[in-house]
């Protein structure tokens, strides 16, 4: 169901940013007294830049702001030789030496706007920012992302803005020692399970194995663990546990309650699974699309490579946006197509979430979730 668009009058509802960018620095990155923290955005959402540059400070540490806009980016990728479009910038290289963790957000609000400009100009400025990306990586710079919703995000999805905006800062403005305790407990139930089972009112009736594939938690906190680990990256909104599967073990019947691609909703898909392969079953609304996207896919997109399972209290409805949807409390998405970087053995130019709203999960006869509600 598509909901109605927001009258004239209607806005997103005013964020205290000072709390979130709290939780930020202090619980999910871990900002130390005396550390560099790069800060980046743009001109749209500057009111939460400049909250994240105050927490920086009021954990003693030193923050260095980074803004652009739609305007100067287009200028930019327009009016810029391609011959400097794709020069390495060397003294940023040396600059991230002294810094110690990033904080990034949108730099513009409408990235559509940058589709216009030919692709050779895109792909020059992206290669110069690869550089700069893989050095950062290469050092193990903590880095932290948590994307900034505008009207723009919201076209083609079926929610309106003010209910996405509200929805989204929810999610952000959580209690993370909650979800990190909820989420180990929730891993350590999966690890060693022989068995899943996955039902529901709507017609699913799955079983799988996880073997010994890795069971890994997105809670939204740095831990010292997660940093001697390598994992130096934290995306928000968290709240997921998520595992490949033994893709050959995924068997039986999976009815979709929501998926969204090439902004269409899809609900009500009817797929038999056999040794992890799917395939649709007679010809429900937006069967045509479904079929097209995994006929246009490369290596193996129609394969099951992930079980996954939302813990955000504060999303509360699918609406085709990725950051929230995949963490809705309760929920169990089943994703098509490549997980070979979490464990799995599907190679595939697709990775695409299917939902199943209020899902039981049996771990060898256990509940896990009954009815959507998790038995933790």
């Amino acid at each position: 169901m598509v909901e109605r668009a927001a009258s004239a009058g209607q806005k997103q509802s005013a964020i205290d940013f000072r709390p979130i960018a709290d939780k930020i620095v202090n619980t999910c990155l871990g900002v130390a007294p005396g550390e560099v923290v790069q800060i980046g955005g743009g001109v749209h959402n500057f009111p939460l830049v400049a909250a994240l540059a105050a927490a920086v400070r009021r954990a003693g540490a030193f923050p260095e702001i980074n803004v652009t806009s739609d305007d100067l980016q287009l200028e930019t990728l327009t009016t810029v030789p391609v011959e400097y479009l794709e020069a390495v910038p060397r003294h940023r290289l040396k600059w991230l030496e002294d810094v110690d963790a990033m904080i990034v957000t949108d730099a513009v609000a409408d990235p559509a706007r940058a589709m216009a400009v030919p692709e050779e100009r895109r792909r020059a400025a992206q290669l110069a920012a690869e550089a700069v990306h893989r050095h950062i990586f290469e050092r193990g710079t903590r880095w932290l992302y948590v994307p900034y919703p505008t009207p723009a995000t919201r076209a083609g999805l079926p929610i309106t803005f003010p209910n996405l905006w509200s929805m989204f800062w929810r999610a952000v403005d959580i209690d993370y020692e909650r979800l990190t305790q909820e989420a180990a407990r929730l891993a350590a139930r999966l690890e060693g399970v022989r068995e899943l089972r996955l039902v529901s009112d709507s017609g699913t009736d799955l079983t799988l194995a996880v073997g010994e594939r890795p069971v890994l938690v997105d809670d939204g906190v740095m831990s010292d663990d997660d940093r001697e680990q390598g994992d130096t990256a934290v995306n928000l909104p968290a709240g997921e546990v998520f595992v490949a599967p033994i893709e050959a073990s995924v068997n039986g019947r999976l009815v979709v309650d929501f998926a969204f691609r090439n902004g269409q909703a899809m609900r009500g898909l009817d797929l038999t699974v056999r040794e992890g392969r799917v395939q649709l079953e007679g010809a429900p609304p937006g069967g045509c699309s479904f079929r097209e996207i995994l006929a246009m896919g490369h290596g193996d997109p129609d394969v099951i490579g992930e079980l996954g399972i939302g813990l955000n209290p504060g999303v509360d409805r699918f609406c085709g946006w990725g950051p929230t949807d995949e963490k809705r409390r309760g929920a169990v998405h089943l994703g098509l197509g490549e997980n070979r970087y979490f464990g799995g053995a599907v190679a595939a130019d697709l990775h695409w979430d299917l939902f199943v709203e209020r899902p039981t999960l049996l771990a060898d006869g256990r509940p896990l979730i009954e009815a959507g509600e998790l038995r933790l």
